[in-house]
């Protein structure tokens, strides 16, 4: 389980380009599907933007860890890189599909309160 700390601290520290690059791209398709008036649209964008977060993540976490391994005197953790990169390759479309459909659903319901209710058209006085 330290290996999640590890890769989620990576991450933050050396892989930030990737994966924050990742997370924006995502995060844009998912603001854009949160706004589709068709159901299935809806839907599908947050499935077709997990891969990207899901590709940004793993790409962090394999360049993060090069990255650390590369520093001067390096400490041994460093070439400790089994847990991470896998749990991410083999695994990490499973945050990424959470964390976006949380903020789908997050978003959906912010577009619902600022859409302004409809108000029915004025009919004309009923003639008698």
């Amino acid at each position: 389980m330290s290996f999640l700390l590890e890769s989620f601290w990576i991450l933050c520290t050396y892989g930030a380009k990737y994966s924050g690059c990742g997370l924006a791209l995502s995060s844009l398709l998912v603001m854009w599907g949160s706004r589709r008036v068709r159901r299935g649209a809806r839907m599908a964008v947050p499935g077709a933007a997990s891969p990207v977060l899901w590709l940004g993540l793993f790409l962090g976490v394999e360049s993060g860890y090069n990255s650390w391994q590369s520093i001067p005197d390096p400490p041994s953790e460093a070439f400790s890189d089994t847990g991470g990169p896998f749990f991410i390759l083999f695994l990490g479309w499973l945050p990424s599909l959470v964390l976006l459909g949380i903020g789908h659903l997050l978003l959906r319901h912010c577009w619902r309160k600022l859409k302004p209710p409809v108000r029915p058209p004025d009919l004309p006085p009923a003639k008698g």
